[in-house]
Order: C-alpha cells, then structure tokens, then sequence
C-alpha cells in the first residue's frame, strides 16, 4: 500500500462536494483511501488521525486544497490523479459539460439577474469560512441559509443581529430545513402547499412534520429552520421570533407549527406569550421533554405524531384529535426480546423524541462518559442512543443523511455484539439526502446479522419521506422490508414499538 499528500494552494471547493469526489476516487479500482479537504488545523489534525504523514501538509492554510491518496500501487495512484482533475471541475471527465461557478456572492446575483433585495443564499462551507460568507449575504440585502455547522456562537449572535436589524433571517448555523414559498433548502422534503406554517430550531423534526402532513394530505405554507442553538439562553431565540411573526403576518398561513429541542425557558415563554395572542392556531412540540399542558390556547403536542394530529385537525378547522387512534398487537415473535438496545439515529432530534418516548416506557439510556467513534467497539454499559449528525460525527465527514459509512460502521458493531438485542435507526429521505439510502442500510444490517449468526437482534427504522420525494419512499420500505428490518412510519411509531418489544405488551398509542 503506497499513500500520495498534494497541496494545491487557494484551490478552495465545498466541503461536500470534496467529499463527493472523494467517494468517486475511492471507488477506483486499487483505491483504498481518497481524502479531499481545505487544510484547516482541524481538518489537518483530523488528516494525521487517519495516519496520512502531517509533514506533508505543513505550512497549508484554509484556502489551500489537501489531496490524500492510498491504493495498491503507482497505477492505481495515476489513475485516481487522472480522474481527480475533472471531478473537481465537475464535469466527469465529459469536455462539453463543464459549468463555471460564480466565485462570489456578488457573480452569483448578477448572473441569477435578479434584484439581490429579498433573495436567499444558501451557504453550505466549512465553519471557518461560513460566518464571512454570511456577512456577505447579508450585507447585499440577501436573507441567508446557514447549512453549515461548527461556527461559534459568538458569530451566529452577530449574524442574527445584523439580520434582525435589517428585517432578514439568518437560517443557523446547522440549519438542516427550510421550505419558502415551496423550495426546499438544505434537507427538505416534496410536499404540497397547504395553510401550516413550520417554523423552529429542529430540521429532522420540521421534516417528520412536513412529511406526516402530507401523508394526512395537508400542506405546508412555508417551513422556517433556525439552527439549532437558536432557542438556547445563548441566542435568544432571534430567529425562531421573527419566524413566527412572519407567519403570523403570512395571509397563507392558518395554522402555525413550532418544533425545538430543549428551548431555553425565558425563551419558551416569549414564544408562548407571542403565539398565544397572535390569532391563529398553534401547536408546539418540544422534543426530549414530557408533554406540556394546553395554556392560553396554545396547544401542545405530547411527541410528532401528537403535533401532527394536531396541526392536520387545526387545517381542516376540526376538534383536536381524541387522545388514542387505536391499538396495535405486537406480533408474538417481537414480544419479551431482551438485552440491550442501541439507536443510532441521523437526525438529532429524532433521536431526542425517541429518548424521551422510551423513558416513559421505562427504557433509559446510560449516558457514555467518553464519545463512541467508528472504529471502536460498542461501549459496555446499558441501552444508547446516539445521533450520528452531531459535530463530533461530522467533523471532516459528510452529514450520515447524506453519507451513511460512519453509521453503517457502528450499526455493524452493534449488531454483531451478542448482548445487543434491539437496534433502533432513522431514515429520512429528501432532496439532499442519499440518493438511495435503503438498500445500503439493509445490505448492511444482513451482513453484520449473518455475522453475528443468531438471528438477532431486531432492527427497526423509522422511514420520514413522500411519495415525490426521489428516493421514492414506497421504494425505500420495500427495500428495508426486504432486508428483514421492521418499518415504523414515524420516529415516535418506532420508539413505542421498540419499547414495547423490550417490554413486551401491545402498541397503544398510534401518534
């Protein structure tokens, strides 16, 4: 095995798209490794971690491309420089098909030939670079979507306020979601127009809500992400203010959604007071916590399946939802399985609502003292829960909605662990998203199952998608099916059926 480290200076590309590209090489014949990244001290640190010599690589700064190579032999390595040169330019090698990027924000505008004032830019760079950018956005009258994560609080506080200041939204850091006036940014599912507005720090969670919304034929008006620290006592709750005024005043809006995970409480309560006197419907949902009373009007939902119920009921101008929608057998073969459960989930706050779902049932996660990283075996201990979208999991790779391999290695050590006996995933689908997520997840989950040789544990995933959605969700169930794994529609269906498979019983509540 021979390895090959180039710097090419000021050669700056997207974190995501390097990581394409990577994928691409790597599936090179003699390709054992390809790593494309901007020589920031992390991503250089994170370089030295996976072995490649740091010496290489000394001197580097932010702007400067890295490229990381091992294969078999001097061939192979050729080989990948030969290919290496026309995927970055982004045309596949094919001459008649390169496009030239804008290089700036301002090139961007021009070219689009549209009045700056009011449009929105989404920013998908690494956090050293992504505040800059913003500023930029901001500074040309642009409202700005903020996909990028790891940028420090201090600047997402000045970018907010900058915003606030000149009547535009600032849409992160880490902002997962958003739909306006029905195009999707960032992770976003297909869904039709309809009277809820969606607004909040959560952007699995507003995706589970757009998605169960259409399944019960109701439509979004508009879907306002914020980042996920911006309802923390740090920030303020800025956005998700401001996202709630502009769908109060949004004559298209009916009905107004919040979701969040652990909202600050001064934060909670402005929200609460704004929404309570605003004039229309509001359903809320805080992930991770147990259900809230109704006061002053507002109404609020016991998980996402409660809050979809509930908006859905709110659109067609109907009573709230009974409390229970019915009761569901668990078939004897899922009944008394025992031993641990892990889930390992893409999306933070699908992992936070099956924390909280499981704890009523009974079932509590033994926090670990130290991180659990691919590579490493499955800590002892009790049942885990871990979302493999956080920073630590993210760090110089792409998100696991868009690139499954960490995951998929975790998921392999944990089936294959004897004491293991429920494992719990999430797929969410979208654009954005793995082109084709579940026959990689099952293919996955049979190989560590036959390893394991025993038949276990029980795999069950919770599916978030629409039938417009290009995965196609239908597609995506059968094929999870197919690998044996238990299909929950929902993260919530999916956490009850899972506790009550540890438990034994039967399934009660379908929200």
């Amino acid at each position: 095995m021979i390895e090959r480290i180039a710097v090419r200076p000021g050669a700056y590309h997207d974190s995501a798209f390097l990581m394409r590209v990577a994928r691409q090489l790597e599936g090179l014949d003699g390709v054992a490794e390809a790593v494309l990244l901007m020589a920031t001290d992390m991503n250089r640190e994170l370089l030295g971690q996976a072995g490649f010599a740091e010496d290489a690589t000394r001197g580097a700064g932010p702007m400067d491309l890295v490229i990381a190579l091992r294969a078999d032999d001097e061939a192979a390595i050729h080989a990948a420089e030969g290919q290496l040169q026309a995927l970055l330019d982004g045309d596949g090698g094919s001459p008649t098909a390169r496009v030239e990027a804008p290089a700036t924000i301002e090139d961007a505008l021009a070219a689009a030939g549209t009045d700056p004032a009011g449009a929105v830019v989404s920013i998908s760079v690494p956090g050293t670079y992504a505040a800059h950018v913003a500023r930029r956005a901001l500074d040309a009258g642009c409202h700005a979507f903020l996909f990028s994560d790891n940028v420090p609080v201090e600047d997402e506080l000045a970018l907010k306020r900058q915003g606030a200041g000149a009547g535009l939204l600032v849409m992160g850091p880490d902002c997962g979601t958003s739909i306006l006036a029905g195009i999707g940014l960032g992770f976003a599912n297909r869904v039709q127009r309809g009277p809820v507005g969606l607004v909040g720090p959560s952007g699995t969670g507003i995706q589970e809500l757009c998605c169960g919304l259409d399944a019960e034929g109701v439509g979004i008006s508009q879907a306002i992400g914020t980042g996920g620290r911006d309802m923390s006592a740090a920030v303020g709750g800025a956005m998700t203010r401001m996202g709630v005024d502009l769908l109060v005043d949004d004559p298209d809006t009916r009905v107004i959604g919040l979701v969040a995970k652990a909202p600050a409480d001064e934060v909670a309560l402005a929200i609460h007071e704004r929404l309570a006197g605003c004039g229309k419907p509001a359903v809320i949902r805080y992930l991770g916590e147990p259900p809230r009373d109704d006061v002053d009007g507002v109404r609020y939902a016991d998980s996402l399946d409660d809050a979809v119920a509930r908006l859905a009921a709110c659109a067609r101008g109907d009573e709230d939802p009974s409390e229970f929608a019915g009761v569901t057998a668990v078939p004897e073969e899922f009944t008394g399985v025992g031993g641990r459960l892990v889930g390992l989930f893409g999306g933070g706050s699908l992992a936070a609502e099956a924390r909280e779902l499981l704890r009523r049932q009974g079932i509590v996660e033994r926090p670990l003292a130290e991180p659990w990283l691919p590579g490493q075996p499955l800590p002892d201990g009790g049942h885990l829960l871990l979302d493999t979208g956080d920073d630590i999991y993210t760090r110089g790779r792409p998100h696991p909605m868009v690139d499954q391999a960490a995951r998929i290695e975790l998921l392999g050590e944990a089936i294959r662990h004897p004491g293991v006996g429920v494992v719990l995933l999430d797929l969410v689908l979208g654009d954005g998203a793995h082109p084709d997520p579940a026959p990689e997840l099952a293919a996955a989950v049979a190989v560590a199952k036959e390893a394991r040789g025993d038949g276990h544990p029980i795999v069950i995933c919770s599916v978030s998608g629409t039938a417009l959605d290009p995965q196609g969700v239908e597609r995506q169930v059968e094929a999870l099916l197919d690998g044996t794994i238990v299909v929950r529609r929902t993260a919530a269906a999916a956490a009850r059926f899972a506790a009550l498979m540890l438990s034994g019983g039967e399934e009660g509540r379908a929200r």
